[in-house]
């Protein structure tokens, strides 16, 4: 759905008084490039630098523009945007289009994510705060009914046709490592029941920053890191992007990071959080309409990342060697959705 986007006059990023702030400098366009990766990368909304530079949104950025720059000292409220709600608008598709997280807009408005949206409603729209924010402020509503048990599959079970009835199943998309196709996911997704979710596979390693898109790499300098942390920031995310492509427009129920050692990573704990964090952010900015979550146990989590806390983000157990049977603890403080099982006849899966 194409979303018919109307700005307030007051107090509004497209007003008058946007043409008379001060500019940090200008910037020349260049392929690849988009508003948004822009105005990550110097630290202003989305809304302000189109509004500045009489850009329409919806428009591909021609490369060799010359844009103004609007100083991030210039934005003097907690706000970037006041919007009147159409029809056909979704909470989810105008947080997309101003460039800040589902679950900020929703509370700055004191709205249920979930809940209905009325037409004549004027919402507040926070400062996009970089994608740094968007993690801790996400928003996500458990659609599993606890005790309900599926399966996953992937390019190792290409030749089990038909895929059995379940109350849900999750399909891989990756053939085992990030930047590769499962040769099979059209097959597993079309043979699956719905409800259906996606799981990808997540790695760092130095020979995968030839993937790095321009956007990404953007978005990775404007993160507070270090400049490991921010090469590891970049290959996630472009992990994303790639994983988006793949999908070809499929929106799974939900879509889960599978993080294990089985795939390759950083011996630095920060630089795998990076690129996690990379992948993580894109999706929530890329395909806000998708439930993301994460798949690992305590022990892979502490290896990889070490003790790093995600409160917001569901969790998928991975088999463990502690730890009772059943729906155990979390391995990252997230809610637990689901809870795998691997035994002689696949991988099964309780809804917690």
């Amino acid at each position: 759905m194409v979303l018919a986007l109307s700005l307030l006059a007051i107090g509004t990023p497209a007003n008058a008084g946007a043409a008379r702030d001060l500019w940090s400098g200008t910037y020349v366009v260049r392929p690849g490039d988009s508003l948004t990766a822009i105005a990550r990368r110097y630290h202003v909304s989305m809304p302000k630098l189109a509004a500045a530079n009489g850009l329409d949104w919806r428009k591909t950025l021609l490369a060799g523009a010359v844009l103004h720059v609007p100083s991030p000292a210039s934005v003097s409220s907690p706000w970037s945007a006041r919007y009147l709600v159409r029809y056909g608008d979704t909470l989810s598709g105008i947080a997309h289009h101003f460039d800040v997280s589902l679950g900020a807009l929703a509370r700055a408005n004191h709205l249920d994510p979930a809940g209905v949206l009325f037409a004549g409603t004027r919402l507040r729209v926070p400062t996009a705060g970089g994608l740094g924010t968007s993690l801790d402020a996400l928003t996500e509503s458990d659609p599993y009914a606890p005790g309900s048990a599926g399966y996953d599959v992937s390019f190792p079970n290409c030749a089990v046709q038909p895929l059995p009835p379940s109350p849900f199943a999750v399909i891989g998309l990756n053939g085992g490592r990030p930047f590769t196709p499962n040769p099979c996911f059209l097959a597993e997704w079309s043979g699956a029941q719905p409800p259906r979710s996606v799981y990808v596979n997540t790695a760092y390693d130095d020979s995968l920053e030839r993937h790095v898109t321009a956007d990404c790499r953007s978005a990775a300098l404007s993160q507070p890191l270090s400049a490991a942390a921010q090469r590891g920031y970049a290959v996630g995310c472009s992990e994303a992007e790639a994983a988006l492509i793949l999908l070809a427009g499929i929106e799974p129920m939900v879509l889960w990071l599978d993080v294990e050692p089985d795939n390759t990573w950083s011996g630095r704990n920060e630089v795998n959080r990076a690129a996690i964090a990379g992948y993580l952010e894109h999706v929530i900015a890329a395909a806000p309409t998708i439930r993301v979550g994460i798949y690992s146990n305590a022990k892979f989590w502490k290896e990889i990342v070490g003790d790093w806390s995600l409160p917001t983000v569901p969790e998928w157990a991975a088999p463990s060697a502690v730890g009772p049977s059943g729906c155990a603890g979390s391995f990252a403080g997230g809610p637990v959705w689901l809870e795998q099982h691997v035994d002689v006849a696949g991988d099964t899966n309780v809804a917690c």
